[in-house]
């Protein structure tokens, strides 16, 4: 998805807080960012939903949506998902938190942490703030949430939202509190984990509902001796994301927005997922709408206004990691052999076809014959790879194109 690289102008402006004076130098800010990035190994999609996550800590909840009921932040948590070492997930995490740490009052938390300690981390920041808002990049999802990490995954999902105040208690800790907090985070993790290191409660817990899991296979091109970016844009980005954490104010829908919105908002209500593990994402699409929506808006312009052309933008994103999410949850259940299953994909994957003794060749550590076919038994049900047969007539699994 291609962000244009267009400024808009208009006479109705968002107010900036009290600080040093800042302008604008790039006519939109994500599109210089995908220039910044251009050089490197990790998928364009890796590098667009951690830019909107950029933004997003930079905006913390300075601005603002008003949907009656409910207010919505741009706060958001993406988790990059691909296969070890292949597709430069900490790559695209790096890149980001280099623009990141050129904020002012910009709060990192370690990409390690109990609930509790992270609870009091946000009430501390927030006693000092007027807002809790943390930042969190891990490149290893697994040391932020633990197979048993039920807890972290309930205070994520009550945190999400950015209500006015979170309250936690324990007996022998007292009391913390969170006012106005805000929670992005930045994440990598592999399909193999999703498939073992997630809880399965998570599935209708409403974590998943709340999440980019933004999925990729392979790199988009191989680049050997990648070229260091160019410092005067990573300034100019920089600069640009200080002067977009300023800013304050309400966004305002622009003419033939909120109609748009009320078209896409109705489809998602009539149609169902495929696949049930992500029907909770489907029917929170339509709060992920608005928030990326906000996020195309303030990559361009100070107005606040959320145009046509955010809402569709928004919603054509949000598309292409749907189509893609189901990979990254294809082996999450409770079969016993799903990380098995999925490590057999994602080689197939990766090479394009293997012949049924390269199969048993090289993991023959899960199990006997009986056992391997099974798994590509259900990798062929699932409709994830085909059977065919070589000009020699031996059996080769290939990913179903």
């Amino acid at each position: 998805m291609k962000i244009r690289s267009g400024a808009r102008s208009s006479s109705e402006k968002s107010s900036k807080k009290a600080g040093k004076p800042s302008s604008r130098e790039l006519g939109n800010w994500l599109a210089a960012y995908s220039e910044y990035t251009l050089d490197t190994e990790s998928p364009e999609n890796y590098h667009l939903w951690s830019a909107l996550s950029i933004l997003a800590s930079a905006c913390r909840k300075n601005l603002v949506l008003d949907q009656g009921t409910y207010m919505v932040y741009p706060s958001m948590y993406v988790i990059l998902i691909g296969p070890p070492g292949r597709v430069a997930k900490s790559t695209a995490i790096r890149m980001g938190r280099r623009i990141l740490l050129g904020v002012e009052n910009i709060f990192f938390g370690p990409d390690s942490i109990t609930t509790q300690e992270l609870i009091r981390q946000m009430a501390k920041i927030s006693a000092g703030e007027k807002q809790g808002a943390m930042t969190i990049h891990s490149s290893e999802l697994s040391s932020l949430i633990d197979p048993s990490g039920v807890g972290m995954i309930s205070f994520l999902i009550e945190i999400y939202d950015g209500d006015i105040a979170y309250r936690y208690a324990t007996k022998g800790q007292g009391r913390d509190k969170i006012e106005n907090p805000v929670l992005n985070i930045l994440a990598a993790t592999t399909p193999s984990w999703v498939a073992t290191g997630l809880p399965i409660e998570i599935i209708d817990h409403g974590f998943v509902a709340r999440v980019i899991f933004v999925y990729a296979e392979r790199p988009d091109k191989l680049v050997p001796f990648p070229s260091t970016p160019d410092p005067e844009l990573v300034r100019k980005l920089t600069n640009d994301l200080d002067h977009i954490s300023r800013l304050e104010g309400e966004f305002k829908w622009g003419e033939g927005a909120r109609d748009r919105y009320v078209e896409y908002y109705n489809k998602l209500a009539v149609t169902m997922p495929t696949d049930y593990r992500i029907s909770g994402f489907h029917f929170r699409k339509k709060v992920h709408i608005l928030k990326v929506a906000m996020l195309l808006s303030i990559a361009e312009s100070d107005e606040l206004i959320v145009t046509v052309r955010d809402i569709e933008t928004a919603w054509n994103l949000l598309l292409s990691v749907d189509k893609d999410m189901a990979k990254a949850f294809s082996a999450v259940g409770k079969h016993s052999g799903a990380s098995d299953i999925e490590r057999i994909l994602e080689r197939i994957l990766f090479t394009e076809g293997m012949s049924n003794q390269q199969v048993h060749d090289e993991f023959f550590a899960m199990g006997d014959v009986r056992v391997i076919g099974q798994h590509l038994s259900m990798l062929l049900s699932m409709g994830k790879i085909e059977r065919k047969k070589d000009e020699k007539g031996n059996t080769i699994y290939s990913p179903v194109t």
